[in-house]
């Protein structure tokens, strides 16, 4: 396997089922994008140093690289059986694995990362590590759960429309992944009910569902008109549905490869709004979820 060169899929790796299912899933994106595929690990002895005393005289980065190298050999070898025609590259680091992320983030075309995982990518979706990296990565993070055996029936790609900015990043990675895997596309926008809002409840008869379920139909396809233009291979369905975004958009994703999303860059105040809908996701959907920042889409 040659060394990467070019802009890669970037992937943690570590020994837990949801690491190992991340490294699947990231080699089979990789290969179906025609992308060269970089497998990381970090690790950090500095945790390790109060067993060593205890324990007597160690020499506890050797044992930890060395542990983290046949962890990466191993990796490397099933992924020569596999994808014998894949651009493959391994790094192994000491050091932080979140910041090690972010600054190959800064070259890469995604990261794909195991939700739950032991070793150095233990808190990732539940943890801060997550919404660290999800956060600040220059490129969209890809979250892969744990195995449930279904993943091979999996198929399509699903996206949240909201018609914001942060929303068009999110369409552009979408169809960029289904244009290249050759797959559908479901672009859905939530629509909050009318009655579950303040002036609906004072006044629910001026307020007709069906017509505003119409205007929003209307709103997205004229949003996904210049998508479906410049990429007329895609097959488009187009959805709106009245609920809550991440039980809507959860609910959507369950048969799909990937559930694409937005959330706003750092420092700004609407994050907080939309990023609970990103986090929500990456809790409850039950397969990939892309997270995809604004500013992701200006480096692409």
């Amino acid at each position: 396997m040659r060394p990467v060169s070019r802009r890669a899929v970037v992937v943690g790796v570590d020994r837990s089922d949801t690491g190992l299912a991340a490294v699947q899933y990231a080699a089979e994106l990789a290969s179906r994008r025609k992308l060269p595929l970089r497998v990381m690990h970090a690790f950090e002895p500095s945790q390790y140093a109060v067993h060593a005393v205890v324990q007597g005289p160690l020499d506890v980065e050797a044992v930890l690289r060395k542990s983290a190298q046949r962890l990466l050999d191993d990796t490397l070898e099933v992924l020569a059986a596999v994808y014998p025609d894949l651009e493959v590259e391994a790094v192994l680091e000491e050091g932080s694995e979140t910041e090690m992320l972010l600054r190959e983030s800064e070259h890469a075309d995604s990261v794909v990362l195991g939700s739950r995982g032991i070793g150095g990518f233990a808190d990732l979706v539940i943890g801060s590590t997550t919404l660290h990296v999800v956060s600040h990565a220059h490129c969209p993070v890809i979250a892969v759960p744990v195995p449930t055996g279904d993943e091979e029936s999996r198929e399509g790609v699903v996206v949240g429309v909201d018609g914001s900015d942060v929303s068009e990043a999110a369409i552009q990675f979408a169809f960029e992944v289904a244009a290249v895997t050759r797959e559908s596309l479901r672009a859905v926008h939530v629509c909050h009910e009318p009655t579950r809002t303040g002036i609906g409840l004072l006044m629910p008869s001026i307020l007709d569902m069906d017509e505003v379920l119409q205007e929003e139909r209307m709103s997205l396809s004229k949003s996904m008109s210049g998508w479906r233009e410049k990429f007329p291979e895609v097959d488009v369905q187009e959805l709106v549905v009245p609920g809550h975004p991440i039980s809507v958009l959860s609910a959507a994703a369950e048969e799909a490869r990937l559930l694409v999303v937005g959330s706003h860059g750092r420092g700004s105040i609407r994050s907080l709004v939309l990023g609970s809908v990103s986090h929500g996701v990456l809790h409850h959907a039950s397969g990939a979820v892309a997270v995809v920042r604004q500013s992701t889409s200006q480096a692409r």
